[in-house]
C-alpha cells in the first residue's frame, strides 16, 4: 500500500510532542515514578476514525479514504520519561489483534475535525481503548486523567507573571467568544436565539 502523502507530518510532529509530553509528564514528580517502575515497556498510540474528507483519492492515500496518522510507540525510559521509536509501531499495525506482552496498546477514535474543536472548546477528550498490561494500563489511565499542561506557568517563566495572566484573560475571552457562537443542537444555522 502507497504512504499517505501527508505522512511526513507526523514524522516532523512526532519528535515535538515527544518533547511537550516529557515536558508535561516531568512537571509532576508522581508522573515519573509511576513510570519508573514500568522503564523499557512500550507503549503503542493508534488512531481510529470513520471521517472521510472530500478529497480526491491521491490525497487521502487509498485507505478507503481514512483521514488518521500513523501509529506512534513510546518507549518508557528508566527516567521515566517517553523516548519516540520511528518505525516501529508501523510494523506492528499489521496484526491489530496482537498486544505486545510488555506494554500498552492505546487506541484513540478521532472524530471529524468540527467534532473534535467542540469537543475541545468543551474540555472533553476523544474516546480512548487501553489493552495491555493491567498496571501500566493504570498508570496511563491516571496520566490522562490527571496531567494538564500549565501553559500559563510555562509563559510565566518565559515573560513574566503579568504578561501570562494577561495572555491567560485574553484566550479564556476568546475560548467564551467561541462557546457562544457554536451552534446549539437543535437550532438552525443563523437562527437568532
Amino acid at each position: 500500500m502507497a504512504p499517505h502523502p501527508l505522512s511526513w507530518i507526523g514524522q516532523l510532529a512526532l519528535p515535538r510532542l515527544t518533547l511537550l509530553l516529557n515536558h508535561i509528564v516531568s512537571s509532576e514528580p508522581v508522573a515519573t515514578a509511576k513510570l519508573q517502575a514500568h522503564a523499557g515497556r512500550t507503549i503503542d498510540l493508534r488512531w481510529e476514525s470513520s471521517f472521510k474528507p472530500p478529497l480526491p483519492a491521491f490525497l487521502t492515500g487509498g485507505q478507503n479514504g481514512a483521514w488518521q496518522p500513523a501509529p506512534w510507540r513510546f518507549v518508557i525510559t528508566p527516567a521515566g520519561l517517553f523516548e519516540a521509536v520511528e518505525g516501529a509501531a508501523g510494523a506492528t499495525q499489521a496484526d491489530t489483534s496482537v498486544t505486545p506482552s510488555s506494554g500498552l496498546i492505546i487506541t484513540v477514535r478521532l472524530a471529524d475535525p468540527l467534532t473534535m474543536a467542540r469537543q475541545a472548546l468543551r474540555g472533553e477528550r476523544p474516546e480512548v481503548n487501553i489493552e495491555g498490561d493491567a498496571a501500566l494500563a493504570e498508570v496511563a489511565s491516571w496520566m490522562m486523567k490527571n496531567l494538564r499542561w500549565d501553559v500559563q506557568d510555562d509563559i510565566a517563566r518565559w515573560l513574566g507573571n503579568t504578561p501570562a495572566e494577561l495572555l491567560r484573560t485574553v484566550g479564556e475571552s476568546i475560548k467564551q467568544s467561541l462557546q457562544r457562537w457554536r451552534p446549539q443542537p437543535g437550532s438552525r444555522p443563523g437562527a437568532t436565539r
